[in-house]
This record gives C-alpha cells, structure tokens and sequence, in this order.
C-alpha cells in the first residue's frame, strides 16, 4: 500500500524549496489532511474533490477546494486530462505563473504522485490559441470540457460523436445551412453560455444532433443543427471521418475555432484549417 504522506514529505528536502505549490486530488478527507500535515506551511495548496464532504471539512482554512462535477472514481485517470486544460488556462490568466513547479497528489482513482514543470507545457497552447482566435481563453477551456463531457459519457450507453464550432456567427452561418429548428432561438444569453457547467447537460443533447452547434466568441451558443457545407474538392486527410472533415472546413472557411468529439473518443481543435490540439479519452 502506498504511503502517500511519506511520499509527500520526501518530496521536500528541508535545505530547499523544492516545489511551488501542491494540487491533492482525493475524496478522502483523512488522507488529505495526513498529506497537508507534511507539507511545508509556506507552500500554496489546491484540493480538488468531487465529493461535498471534502468542501465542508476545510472550509474553515486558508486551503483552495474546488468541487468538481464529476465523480473522481467514474473519471478515471481522464481526470489528468482536465488537470493539464486547468493549469493551461490557470496559467493564461495569471493564477500560475509560467515556470513554476507543482507537485500533484493523487489519491483517487489511485494513490501516487507526479511533478509538473510547467514551462514543460504545450508553450501555453490553449492561451496561445485563445490570443490567435479572438476567443476568451476561459470560453474555450469550457469548451473542451464540453467536449470532454461528451466524449466520456455518450447517449444511452453509446459512443457518440459531436461538432460545435466558435467564432463569427455570420460567418459561421455563410458556410452553413439549418438541419433543424433553432433549439436556442429566443432563450436568454445567461442560458446559453457555455461559461455554465449547469448548461452543459443541454448542449450535449443538442450537439449530438445531425450538424454542428455554434458558439459566438463570448462562448454563448447561437445555433444547433447545422450542416457544414465543406467546398467541392476538400479530400479527407488519413484518419479523418466526415465529421472531421467538416471541422476542418468550417474552421479555415469561417477563421473560427472548430472541436470534433469522435464516436472513437478522440477530440480534435481546429483553428484556420489546421488541428491545432488532439487528445484522446481512453
């Protein structure tokens, strides 16, 4: 059985500062508070839980506790996955600075730990993407975890597949045409904003409609629904689907930023015709 304080406490050399900050990833508030005993008192400390109780037990300290969604056992090791998009976009809006070194205790699904550099990171990728398009850098890291919360989950048991496009609605609208009846047509923007996570339940429904959902770059959703209308002559490239194809189009076509969820559980970002990040949830 791993001992994951003794880990923690061999993590920091008393003759140094050997880290800049400690993410503990757990729903144990007994394992939690033994890992929080060993660390330095001078070291900022984030805990990310999916459970209530977790909250409640700290909410008299100084200590950071985020609830997530999602239970920690039903992610999986995917958790990681959002980890890495929360740092990214902690980083692009200044909470982290780049360069600086985070220890990361996992203590659910499994107990272990790793250290992240994160000058390391894919050179801010999703802030890098976020100036490059216009986009909020917070509206797209949502929008990943949109698409992460498709791809993990499915619709009646099945792998599904899903397109959403952000950016210019005109433009967005001139390559395409309406497969369905607006389902977003006359609700309030509050409603539609893809910044909500109590929206994303609705927008996944809407999103495994035939055609893509289109988000305007403030990342409130417009349109759900539509056919992409990919320009005679576009080949796929080797391993594209149809559904790819029409995100890579509509991506260089509308110079927006266009995300693929596949029915394989692989999620791709264009920008201007190019994939621009890829990750795969299994």
């Amino acid at each position: 059985m791993v001992d994951l304080a003794k880990l923690v406490s061999s993590s920091f050399p008393s003759d140094r500062k050997q880290f800049d900050s400690v993410i503990i990833i757990s729903n144990s508030v007994k394992k939690i508070k033994q890992i929080y005993n060993v660390i330095p008192k001078d070291t900022e400390i984030t805990i990310l839980s999916s459970k209530s109780r977790v909250v409640e037990s700290f909410e008299e300290s100084e200590i950071s506790v985020q609830l997530m969604d999602e239970s920690l056992s039903a992610m999986g090791l995917q958790i990681l996955t959002q980890l890495h998009d929360m740092i990214l976009q902690a980083i692009g809006e200044g909470r982290i600075s780049h360069g600086e070194r985070i220890l990361v205790v996992l203590g659910d699904p499994i107990d272990g730990l790793f250290s992240i550099d994160t000058t390391m990171l894919s050179a801010n990728r999703f802030a890098n993407l976020a100036n490059e398009t216009g986009i909020e850098l917070e509206v797209l890291t949502k929008a990943m975890q949109l698409a992460r919360h498709i791809g993990s989950r499915g619709r009646e048991g099945h792998a599904v597949g899903a397109l959403f496009a952000i950016g210019s609605l005109p433009k967005l609208r001139k390559f395409s045409t309406p497969l369905v009846l607006n389902p977003f047509k006359g609700h309030d923007a509050e409603r539609k904003s893809i910044l909500l996570d109590q929206n994303h339940e609705t927008m996944a429904e809407f999103a495994w409609l035939d055609g893509a959902i289109f988000f305007n770059k403030d990342g409130v959703a417009s349109d759900a629904g539509r056919y992409i209308q990919v320009p005679a002559g576009t080949q796929p490239k080797y391993g594209e689907g149809g559904r790819h194809l029409a995100a890579r189009a509509i991506s260089q076509l509308a110079e927006c930023a266009a995300i693929c969820v596949s029915s394989s559980g692989t999620i791709s970002l264009y920008v201007n015709g190019k994939e621009r990040y890829k990750v795969r949830l299994s």
